[in-house]
C-alpha cells in the first residue's frame, strides 16, 4: 500500500493497529469513500499532494523569514496566507470533480458553506491589517497606581470614529526625540503588549487550519494506499469485494484468499464457506494443506472489513469483532527463560486478560508443545470457557482428540484441508469431520522418496 511512501506506510500501520471499528455506519461510510477513489484514482492523488504541498509551504513561509521585528507575527501571517491558498485550491479541486458518493460530497458541501468569497476577502483583510500599514492603534487602561494595563489592539477603521456625545475628548501627543533610545524601547514594549494577543490568536488559527490539512493528508494517505493495493490485486487477476458487515454471528464468503500470500507469490487459492452462527470452528487435515494460510486469510479479511476496505474474495459477509487476537506457535525461547509450552501458556494468559464477548480469537497449533492427550484436555477447557463468554474461536489443530471432543457440541463447525487420494494438496478447505491422520507420511515420501 505504501510503495515506498513513508507517510502512507505510517498512516496505514496506525489505522490497522488502532483496533477494529465496531460501528457499522462508520465502516459503510469508509467503504463509500474507498469506492469513490477507486472510481477516480486521480482524485485522491491530487488531494494527497495538495495537503502535502500546503503543509510544506506553511512550514517554509513560517520559518523562512529574516525579519527581526515581530517574527512570530509575520511568520504566522505568511503561514496563514499559504494555508488560505491551500483552502482555495482544495475547494476548486472538489468543485471540478464529478463527485458521486456521500463522504466526498459532504466534504465539498461543508467547505463550500464555509469558504465563501466573503470569507477569503475578510481573512485577507485581517492579514493586511496585521501588517499595520497605518501604524498600531491600541486602547489601554490605568491601574490605581498609575501603571498602564489591559492593552487591546484596535482595528484601523476606529481611527477616524466620530465622538457622538458632544465635545470630543482631549487628545495628548507624546513625541520621542530621535536619540531617545530608552523611550523608544519602552514605547516598543507597550506596543508589543497589544500586538501579542493578536499574534497569539493568529497563531492559534494557523495551527487549527494546519491540523485540518494534517487530517486531510492522513485520510487521503490511507485512501491512496487502498487504490495502490487495488491496482496490485487487479494486475494479478485476484478478486476483491467490499464486505458486508453484519451484526449477527455470521461468516460467509466465496473465493476468500490470503492477500499477503497473493502479493508475495502472485497467486493464491480461494475458499468458500457458509457458517451462520457457528462457534467454535476447528480446522484439521493434512500437513501443509493450507490450514494456516486459510486462518491467516480469515484474520486479514476481518482487519480489512473493519478498516472499511475491500477484502481478498469474490464476496464476503462477516459479523464485526470486538477485537481480533491471534495465538500462533513460536520457536523455542532463545533466552531459555521458559520452555516452549510455558511460553505458549503465558502468551495465551496475556490474551485472555483482554478478551470479551464478541472478540475473535485465531489459534494456530496452540498447545502443540505438549502431548496430544494433555494438549487436548487443556485446549478443550480453554475453548469451552471462551465460547461460553461469547468469544468466537477459530482453531487450527492436529489434535484429533481435541477436535472430536466437540463433535456433539451444537454450533461447532469442522473444516478439513483437502487431500486427494494420491496425496496431492489442493489447498482448499472443505466442511468435513476430522480424521485421526494428518498424513505425515506424504511428507516423508516427498523428502526421502518412496523407500
Amino acid at each position: 500500500m505504501a510503495q515506498g511512501d513513508s507517510t502512507v506506510q505510517e498512516v496505514v500501520r496506525k489505522v490497522f493497529a488502532q483496533g477494529p471499528s465496531v460501528d457499522e455506519p462508520i465502516i459503510v461510510h469508509r467503504q463509500e469513500a474507498v469506492r469513490e477513489v477507486l472510481e477516480r484514482p486521480a482524485l485522491v492523488d491530487k488531494l494527497y499532494r495538495l495537503a502535502q504541498e500546503t503543509l510544506k509551504a506553511k512550514r517554509r513561509e513560517s520559518f523562512g523569514l529574516v525579519r527581526h521585528d515581530r517574527p512570530y507575527l509575520y511568520g504566522a501571517i505568511k503561514g496563514m496566507q499559504a494555508l488560505l491558498k491551500g483552502l482555495r485550491d482544495l475547494l476548486s479541486l472538489l468543485e471540478a470533480e464529478p463527485l458521486a458518493r456521500a463522504p466526498f460530497l459532504g466534504l465539498r458541501d461543508r467547505l463550500r458553506a464555509t469558504l465563501s468569497p466573503a470569507f477569503f476577502w475578510e481573512a485577507e483583510e485581517h492579514l493586511r491589517s496585521l501588517r499595520f500599514p497605518r501604524g498600531v492603534w491600541m486602547a489601554a487602561g490605568i491601574d490605581p497606581w498609575g501603571r498602564s494595563n489591559d492593552f487591546t489592539l484596535l482595528p484601523p477603521e476606529n481611527r477616524g470614529s466620530v465622538w457622538p456625545f458632544g465635545k470630543k475628548p482631549r487628545e495628548y501627543v507624546l513625541s520621542l526625540h530621535p536619540r531617545d533610545e530608552t523611550g523608544s524601547r519602552i514605547l516598543g514594549e507597550l506596543r508589543e503588549q497589544g500586538i501579542h494577543e493578536a499574534a497569539k490568536a493568529l497563531a492559534t488559527a494557523v495551527e487549527e487550519v494546519s491540523r485540518f490539512f494534517e487530517a486531510l493528508r492522513a485520510e487521503t494517505a490511507f485512501l491512496l494506499g487502498a487504490t495502490r493495493l487495488a491496482r496490485r490485486l487487479d494486475a494479478l487477476g485476484m478478486p476483491r469485494a467490499f464486505p458486508k458487515p453484519t451484526g449477527a454471528a455470521r461468516l460467509a464468503f466465496r473465493g476468500l484468499y490470503d492477500v499477503g500470500l497473493a502479493l508475495r507469490q502472485g497467486h493464491a487459492v480461494g475458499n468458500d464457506l457458509e457458517a451462520e452462527g457457528r462457534n467454535p470452528i476447528f480446522i484439521t487435515g493434512a500437513n501443509r494443506g493450507g490450514k494456516t494460510t486459510f486462518l491467516r486469510s480469515l484474520g486479514l479479511a476481518q482487519v480489512l472489513l473493519q478498516a472499511g476496505l475491500f477484502v481478498g474474495a469474490a464476496a464476503f459477509e462477516g459479523s464485526l469483532a470486538r477485537g481480533l487476537f491471534t495465538h500462533f506457535k513460536r520457536e523455542e525461547d532463545s533466552a531459555l527463560e521458559a520452555g516452549k509450552f510455558e511460553e505458549e501458556l503465558r502468551r495465551l494468559s496475556g490474551i485472555a486478560d483482554h478478551l470479551r464477548g464478541g472478540a475473535l480469537l485465531l489459534l494456530n497449533e496452540s498447545f502443540a508443545a505438549t502431548s496430544e492427550a494433555e494438549g487436548s484436555v487443556l485446549g478443550a477447557q480453554v475453548v469451552r470457557a471462551l465460547t461460553e463468554q461469547g468469544v468466537r474461536v477459530v482453531f487450527v489443530t492436529h489434535f484429533y482428540t481435541l477436535a472430536v471432543a466437540f463433535q456433539d457440541s451444537p454450533g461447532t463447525l469442522f473444516l478439513k484441508a483437502e487431500r486427494l487420494p494420491d496425496g496431492t494438496r489442493t489447498y482448499r478447505i472443505r466442511v468435513e469431520r476430522p480424521e485421526p491422520s494428518a498424513y505425515g507420511e506424504d511428507l516423508l515420501r516427498r523428502v526421502f522418496g518412496e523407500r
